[in-house]
């Protein structure tokens, strides 16, 4: 069972992802998506640059590319709708552990992908920051 889970996870969580960005009605969404599809994409070529280029050779798994995916999937689902995060947190929490059971990774690996998830995401998001939207005055409104 901890082998589908975490195998299956990831692709679960991109597909509600789209899904959800697909159905909300919210401003932005196409500009809202291209950030989130780039801070994921950096976050998990970061997580695997270790493995690429072996910089740190008795650690070659850290931090967990799995963990990372799905901690920026949540965290986007997260900052479209914020309830989200109660559900997909526990969900990481939870392929984290089968990672550990299944002895992947060791617990370091896991926790290893929150600081570079929030500060790729942080980063990303506050570099590629839009300016509010400035509407015009409505008169009719305002005439007594």
């Amino acid at each position: 069972m901890a082998l589908f889970f975490t195998n299956n996870l990831p692709f679960a969580m991109a597909l509600v992802f789209l899904a959800s960005l697909y159905s909300l009605d919210v401003p932005g969404k196409g500009s809202f998506f291209l950030r989130a599809m780039v801070a994921l994409a950096v976050a998990v070529f970061l997580a695997h640059v270790n493995r690429i280029f072996s910089l740190w050779p008795a650690h070659l798994l850290f931090p967990s590319g799995h963990t990372t995916f799905c901690l920026g999937v949540a965290l986007s689902l997260g900052m479209l709708r914020p309830w989200t995060l109660a559900i997909t947190l526990p969900l990481v929490v939870l392929l984290g552990m089968c990672m550990v059971t299944l002895r992947y990774h060791t617990v370091w690996d896991i926790l290893g992908a929150i600081p570079l998830v929030l500060g790729v995401y942080g980063l990303v998001h506050w570099l590629w920051r839009e300016p509010p939207v400035l509407r015009p005055l409505d008169r009719r409104a305002s005439s007594p």
